[in-house]
């Protein structure tokens, strides 16, 4: 009898083992919170793409206030997420004064199922477990990161060495796609532009010391557009390997 009713209460839990979400796996969301004044708060929504496919996705993302300002705002849309990359996707800023309760949430969906989640609460219950207790004021240069072997790191720098217009060209588009996709490396990456066969040059894209990518110069703007895509999702991607196994050695 006794074993009879260990089994009945593990068919009942495991309903519930089988189909609980496992968020942030393939894509994650993320919510950024930055002080712009004593009470104003900036929120920044994103989503990062870990896989090595296109995502077509949609995000909501809701700011509930409860108390004498009791209150929700929400915003939402959608986006296509290319193979590794970051994108912001909502940016809003909010009054929070110590009477309010404000919980803020981000809900990114793939075909009407919910892949990514970040939530956050202002002011929420002792010992809750998204409470945010303190903010970092926001930094003068977002570039320069504190380090604490070298005292400071810098991000997000990406160097050009061009010799012709269309290199520079490229430069301008790969720089545009750096930003959009939030990739913001601690590894500079720089666009070198050297003499080649003839009268052609080549590109080559280093981070750090190590090329990630070569081709030849060819000044139509849709080749270079062309170029631009698949250099950044190649940069992005050996990026994020880096980065993994950077982790992966410090687990171990």
């Amino acid at each position: 009898m006794k074993y009879s009713f260990i089994v009945i209460i593990c068919l009942l839990c495991h309903p519930m083992v089988s189909y609980s979400q496992i968020y942030n796996k393939d894509v994650s969301a993320a919510v950024d919170l930055e002080i712009q004044d004593n009470s104003i708060i900036n929120i920044t929504g994103s989503a990062h793409n870990k896989t090595q496919i296109n995502k077509s996705l949609r995000y909501v993302l809701s700011v509930i206030k409860s108390g004498n300002n009791s209150n929700t705002n929400k915003q939402e849309g959608r986006f296509v997420l290319a193979p590794g990359a970051k994108k912001n996707l909502s940016n809003t800023s909010i009054n929070v004064n110590d009477d309010d309760r404000t919980i803020i949430l981000l809900l990114v969906y793939e075909n009407d199922k919910v892949v990514g989640k970040d939530r956050k609460v202002l002011n929420g219950i002792e010992g809750e477990e998204d409470e945010v207790k303190n903010f970092a004021k926001p930094e003068i240069n977002k570039d320069v990161k504190e380090s604490k072997e070298d005292g400071f790191v810098l991000k997000g720098v990406v160097i050009e060495d061009t010799k012709t217009k269309a290199g520079n060209d490229f430069y301008d588009m790969f720089y545009s796609l750096y930003l959009s996709n939030n990739i913001n490396a601690d590894k500079i990456v720089k666009i070198e532009e050297r003499l080649a066969i003839g009268s052609n040059t080549q590109i080559n894209i280093l981070v750090e010391d190590e090329v990630v990518v070569q081709f030849f110069v060819n000044p139509r703007t849709q080749y270079l557009k062309s170029m631009a895509d698949n250099s950044i999702y190649r940069v992005n991607t050996y990026l994020q390997r880096l980065k993994a196994n950077k982790e992966q050695i410090t687990r171990y």
